[in-house]
């Protein structure tokens, strides 16, 4: 059921699963189906536009341009859109940073269970950027994000639980999340599982439980990312 634009799936459908899968040799079709349902003011169209410049899919990357489409998806209640727009202002690509706008911004989507919105404004609670330090925030919100299934927040909670922020210290949580982190992937968790067996930080010294998680990570850098 993939055939289009005339085929088997809706138009705007097949246009979007174009663009998410970075099927180039569609790109023209695709981004004139997009455009066309864009200028008729279709938010999900709209989003996918900005996506398209912020990456530079078949077009010239343009930020002003992806900001834009993104701004007017956004308005429309679009939650994706406002996720991408506020990672735009968090790292200025196109216009000054602007992390107070970016929260805003992140907020409605965290609200509504986006993973990626929680871990972003869990972040920016942690480093007060944009908005006041706030280690409790930054724990429900990873507690959220980790709990739909992202790893960067998995790693970060097994951190606040393991370091006592936000949350009170809880080893067992914290070997729990970094665990699920490194299983996923996640190669600062792999190493810093590997320290904590390694020095008996936290944990008794198991140092063939180290050696695997430093395998996991293939062994390379040691050092584990600063909290």
């Amino acid at each position: 059921m993939k055939k289009g634009p005339d085929g088997y799936m809706d138009t705007l459908e097949w246009a979007k699963f174009v663009i998410r899968t970075r099927d180039e040799d569609n790109y023209g079709a695709a981004l004139a189906a997009i455009s066309s349902y864009a200028s008729k003011g279709n938010d999900e169209a709209e989003f996918y536009l900005g996506l398209v410049y912020a990456r530079g899919q078949g077009v010239a990357r343009d930020f002003r341009l992806a900001r834009s489409w993104l701004e007017s998806a956004s308005n429309r209640g679009n939650l994706n859109a406002m996720y991408f727009l506020g990672k735009i202002y968090v790292r200025g690509y196109g216009t000054e940073q602007d992390p107070a706008k970016a929260a805003e911004l992140f907020r409605k989507p965290a609200e509504n269970g986006d993973p990626r919105a929680q871990y972003a404004l869990g972040l920016l609670y942690l480093d007060g950027n944009g908005v006041g330090r706030d280690l409790a925030k930054t724990f429900q919100l990873m507690s959220q994000s980790a709990e739909n299934g992202n790893t960067e927040a998995m790693f970060i909670l097994g951190q606040l639980y393991k370091n006592g922020a936000g949350v009170e210290k809880n080893q067992k949580q914290s070997i729990k999340w970094l665990s699920s982190a490194a299983i996923h992937g996640h190669k600062g968790a792999q190493i810093l599982l590997g320290d904590m067996y390694e020095t008996g930080d936290g944990v008794d010294v198991d140092h063939d439980e180290a050696g695997r998680w430093y395998d996991m990570a293939d062994g390379k850098n040691r050092t584990a990312p600063a909290f």
